[in-house]
């Protein structure tokens, strides 16, 4: 009887420490980021989806092209994947040719932040960046040259 007390015992302190143990919060796919940072009718483009690396080489999250056809417009999403869930500075942003920069950011962003500009038959550069929580590394990437031109 004492045998089995013992290993019941064993087999309820195991499951307590399951139960007690959370996975990191998973990341939106790119889909799910363009859908809910753009909302409807936006698709990756082409030439679309850049890596947002720290110095070191490491990938924080994906920035996206998309565009939507039915209203001419772009837009860019940084997503994160490395703090995904976890609230930090994150920050999304579009160049128009003969038309300027614009961004968004959001200081407390847990998944994504997003920008959107009509640019129709215009190129286009995008980039994101993503910072750490505690405000002190910072990842960028993105596309610096013309593209998307029509």
């Amino acid at each position: 009887m004492r045998r089995v007390r013992a290993l019941f015992g064993s087999v309820v302190v195991a499951g307590a420490v399951l139960v007690g143990t959370a996975s990191p919060a998973a990341a939106h796919s790119a889909s799910e980021a363009v859908q809910y940072g753009c909302g409807s009718g936006y698709g990756i483009v082409s030439d679309g989806t850049r890596a947002v690396r720290t110095d070191s080489g490491a990938v924080w999250g994906y920035v996206h092209l998309a565009y939507n056809s039915g209203n001419g417009r772009n837009c860019v999403v940084t997503r994160k994947t490395s703090y995904h869930g976890t609230p930090s500075r994150v920050r999304a942003e579009i160049t128009v040719a003969g038309d300027g920069a614009y961004s968004n950011a959001d200081n407390s962003a847990s998944h994504w932040e997003s920008v959107k500009r009509y640019a129709s038959d215009t190129c286009v550069q995008y980039f994101g960046w993503i910072w750490d929580p505690a405000g002190s590394t910072l990842a960028a990437g993105g596309r610096t040259t013309w593209g998307n031109c029509g």
